[in-house]
């Protein structure tokens, strides 16, 4: 029975430690911009240019053995 209310006890330590990080992180502002930073995975890739399209094309080169 001791050992359960050990387990308690620690248990209501790290999740007060957890709400207490949790407070600090957005007094800091630091989840202002979660919403933009969810999006930007969906953005478009860069378009190739001229000289990038005109090396891919090319097959890479294997390393020459020594």
């Amino acid at each position: 029975m001791e050992v359960l209310i050990l387990t308690l006890f620690v248990s209501l330590v790290l999740a007060g430690a957890g709400a207490l990080a949790f407070v600090w992180s957005i007094g800091r502002g630091s989840h202002e911009h979660a919403d933009r930073l969810a999006l930007l995975p969906l953005r478009d890739d860069p378009q190739p240019s001229d000289e990038d399209s005109a090396s891919s094309s090319q097959p890479p080169s294997l390393p020459e053995d020594r």
